[in-house]
């Protein structure tokens, strides 16, 4: 699969284009890459590719490594990597059980498709062509727990299930949750089941396994996410940037049960309790009713039937009591886990989201199908376990004449079938939602036209640029995307967050005098009401060199013409798209051809 999911991609060429792949994900491996260092350094406007956890975008740093910067590279990597994991689970298999281990194979293909498109889309899917980490997360939670099942089933070393551990509490800050979710379905494996039976035999070795599977994911989420992460925010805010921007966890977890257990809060948790209820709230409407459709099979509450029916189906399929009971433990556990998880994601939504994210749960289904995706990998995982051939000894009295006959058992034929039509049943579901041309088998170039005529034209001004210049973004009307998309394509070369950064107050949008603020629409959401002295001291006071024109309109002409030299004549006249900042003002660049 990796093979040819490098072979796939390096003929196709396909380019990030998603909004957050250009404001976090794929800015962060294109840093790693540029300054060729193993985590994002660079100073980009905001701190986000700074905070970003380094799992992902190291992975990635190791495919970029031979050649230059490529987006597919990113792709390649994320697959290769859910490519491992589907290996985890079926890693207990030989190939005299083709006949599972096909199907299971395939099932686990269609898996991240199958729970996260919800309805038939006209537009590419780029399930596997997304440099997103909700997938990834989801499919490393399950796919530790898989590895552990097989590791274990083997008798192979159980500390390489440690640093698959380490891994998915370094992908997603959100998403840290489900790494300690893994450790504790595989600490209480470990602890509860003893290899011999003998539950005292060996208990004090079981025990210090079972806190080095917890302390494993913690240390890499207290190294990152508390102390370096804590350290460069308050040096954000000693330098006059954002600072900390959303509550304390530990206070959020602390004050969202006190609500839930009916005590006083106050302060800003008081203010937020009506929104973290309604948070609540909602997200049981989207799991039970037919509005929440988030997978193929529709509502949350699909999902966890289908996840609970594969659970069952593996208990019914072991062979031992004890492999039944581990199953069970594990399905039980795993859901009483989900809960959990859905209780971080209303504290979320409650306390550390913004309100109207809150009001239309944005990103729900996202947030939500990385543990879909990780419940049914380990579902499967356990599946695959029980469906080894399985040894039972049998022994006659004790004694040098005792006989003992073991007997190999094979799984019934019926479980194989159910397999079967598992796997049959996604590949039906799927061809009715997603067409070949809109699956990443099958993607036409022109999905990509739009974002190569903006790298083309990056690559176009930055040739016209010093490694040191520093660039203020213009893109009148934009709302965000051209800002994160000038920072990707342009960097080495930085692009400013071209505003006032304490306010968050830039990134894009339309710059204009106040009395210009147009009535309604995209300007009027992302405007900038600054007077013409003050953007020349935001230009002068953020250190940039020279401002990139990207799209004019009538009203920046009005609002700063005074500001340019030749009062943006060649700017109109498409004669050049960057001007730099002097002494008498911003002087237009000369551009061979134009800015055409």
């Amino acid at each position: 699969m990796a093979l040819a999911f490098a072979d796939y991609f390096f003929i196709r060429q396909p380019l990030a284009t998603k909004y957050d792949e250009l404001s976090l994900w794929a800015t962060a491996v294109k840093v790693t890459k540029a300054d060729n260092r193993l985590y994002a350094l660079a100073t980009l406007g905001t701190p986000w590719p700074q905070t970003q956890n380094p799992g992902l975008p190291l992975l990635s740093y190791f495919f970029q490594f031979l050649g230059h910067y490529a987006d597919w590279k990113i792709y390649v990597a994320y697959d290769v990597l859910a490519a491992a994991v589907f290996a985890a689970v079926l890693g207990g298999l030989n190939f005299r059980q083709y006949r599972i281990a096909v199907p299971l194979a395939a099932i686990c293909w269609f898996a991240p498709w199958f729970l996260t498109v919800y309805n038939h889309t006209i537009y590419l899917d780029t399930t596997y062509m997304t440099a997103y980490g909700d997938v990834p997360a989801g499919l490393v939670f399950g796919g530790a727990v898989a590895a552990w099942l097989a590791l274990r089933q083997e008798n192979a070393p159980k500390w390489a299930v440690l640093p698959i551990l380490a891994l998915s509490a370094n992908l997603k800050a959100n998403t840290f949750v489900l790494a300690l979710v893994a450790a504790g379905l595989v600490a209480v494996d470990e602890w509860l089941f003893a290899d011999d039976g003998d539950f005292k035999a060996g208990l004090l070795p079981r025990t210090g396994f079972s806190l080095a599977c917890f302390a494993a994911p913690m240390a890499i989420y207290y190294l990152w996410n508390v102390r370096y992460v804590g350290w460069l925010v308050s040096r954000s805010a000693s330098d006059s940037g954002v600072g900390e921007t959303s509550a304390p966890l530990s206070a959020v977890v602390v004050n969202g049960i006190k609500i839930l257990l009916g005590q006083p809060v106050e302060g800003f948790y008081a203010e937020r309790e009506a929104q973290f209820r309604t948070a609540m709230a909602d997200m049981g409407h989207q799991f039970w009713t037919s509005d929440g459709k988030l997978s193929m099979i529709g509502q949350g509450r699909n999902v966890v039937a289908l996840i609970a029916i594969v659970f069952v189906v593996a208990i019914l399929a072991a062979a031992s009591r004890r492999l039944k009971a581990r199953i069970a433990v594990i399905g039980v556990l795993s859901g009483i886990c989900f809960l959990g998880y859905n209780l971080m994601l209303a504290l979320s939504y409650g306390f550390i989201f913004v309100p109207f994210q809150a009001e239309q749960l944005v990103d729900y289904n996202r947030y939500i199908y990385s543990y879909y995706i990780g419940w049914f990998i380990l579902a499967l995982g356990c599946l695959s376990v029980a469906l080894l051939p399985q040894i039972t000894v049998k022994g006659g009295a004790d004694g040098p004449t005792a006989v003992f006959t073991a007997v190999r058992r094979q799984p019934h034929a019926v479980f194989e079938l159910f397999v079967l039509a598992l796997a049959c049943g996604m590949l039906f579901r799927q061809s009715q939602l997603i067409l070949p041309q809109l699956s990443v088998l099958g993607f036409a170039d022109s999905e990509f036209t739009d974002r190569r005529a903006e790298r083309a034209e990056a690559e176009l001004v930055c040739s016209y640029l010093a490694p040191d210049d520093r660039v203020f973004y213009v893109g009148q009307g934009d709302n965000g995307e051209g800002w994160f998309s000038a920072v990707f394509d342009f960097y080495p070369v930085l692009v400013d967050y071209s505003g006032i950064m304490s306010e968050m107050n830039g990134g894009g949008g339309t710059f204009g005098r106040p009395e210009l603020k147009p009535d309604e629409g995209v300007k009027a959401t992302y405007y900038h009401a600054i007077t013409a002295d003050q953007l020349d001291a935001i230009v002068r006071g953020n250190g940039c060199t020279v401002l990139y024109i990207q799209k004019l309109d009538d009203i920046f002409v009005q609002s700063y013409s005074d500001l340019f030299t030749d009062k943006l004549a060649a700017a109109q006249a498409g004669e050049t798209l960057l001007y730099r900042v002097t002494d008498a003002g911003y002087a237009p660049v000369e551009m061979q051809g134009g800015a055409a």
